[in-house]
């Protein structure tokens, strides 16, 4: 169930050729988040397997995004 994550600022990140968790799962729940309004953010590594976090968190802009973003006294 996507609801409880809708206000939650979310960047999704997939390897495409990662064989333990099919991309199919990530288009999923980015596909339920957008259903429910939330703004998410969502690239795919065409060249990456399971460890997509290796190229996410060599991505710049990741950092500019994510201290763009504070929490609220509500959530």
């Amino acid at each position: 169930d996507a609801r409880p994550l809708v206000g939650l600022p979310t960047w999704v990140f997939h390897g495409a050729r990662d064989q333990v968790v099919p991309v199919e799962e990530s288009d999923a729940m980015v596909d339920a988040l957008r259903a429910h309004g939330a703004d998410v953010r969502y690239t795919v590594y065409p060249d990456a397997g399971h460890d997509s976090w290796t190229l996410a968190y060599a991505e710049d802009e990741l950092y500019t995004w994510m201290f763009a973003h504070e929490r609220t006294a509500d959530g």
